[in-house]
């Protein structure tokens, strides 16, 4: 019996190795490892996204959030990948039909405006802010009414409210700050490896 355990934790061993060899070895050779090393996840800031940072840097300085920037830039990659005109899909912030902004600057203006607006009325919560970027201001009022602290079950519940209240099939992304973090963070960490090559 002894000896079976010796063979079995052996073998767990050589297995355990292996796949850590095999996924270092992918991390090294995988398309995304140029921009993330050892991470495997292309959800970092896209190069489109990225060469419109003086813009992004600009406009958030001009709003008194300049320590945001990347924030934005990862808020932009979570509406559009820099694949639409509206890079920050603003346009319903001016009370214009989605996609009506058709110049990348003039998106990134108003969205980083409504960015500051969301943050003031969430009072800097910025996991609120984010969430309300997505759902409309007036999810900080509803989170207000609800305890005044977000969560991401009040998310999917005020999602199915207003899904419901106006007969769509869904509102909103009510897992929109964790995938807005997700793009930030990983950028955070690409940037912190790539300062230690």
């Amino acid at each position: 019996m002894k000896k079976f355990i010796i063979l079995l934790f052996s073998l767990l061993s050589v297995i355990g190795v292996s796949y850590l060899l095999l996924f270092i070895i992918s991390s090294i050779y995988s398309p995304q490892a140029d921009h993330v090393p050892f991470l495997n996840d292309n959800r970092v800031i896209s190069p489109t996204i990225e060469s419109y940072r003086p813009l992004f840097q600009k406009y958030a300085e001009a709003n008194g959030i300049g320590q945001y920037t990347d924030l934005l830039m990862a808020l932009a990659m979570q509406e559009s990948k820099g694949k639409s005109p509206d890079i920050m899909q603003a346009s319903e912030s001016l009370g214009l039909p989605r996609n009506t902004i058709n110049s990348p600057e003039a998106s990134i203006k108003a969205g980083t405006s409504y960015f500051k607006k969301v943050m003031e009325r969430s009072g800097g919560n910025v996991r609120l802010a984010l969430q309300s970027y997505n759902f409309g201001i007036g999810f900080t009022d509803y989170v207000r009414q609800h305890g005044g602290r977000f969560t991401a079950a009040l998310a999917v519940k005020f999602s199915e409210r207003k899904a419901k209240e106006l007969g769509w099939g869904s509102y909103g992304d009510p897992y929109y700050v964790d995938h807005v973090m997700r793009y930030y963070n990983n950028e955070k960490l690409k940037q912190a490896l790539t300062k230690k090559n």
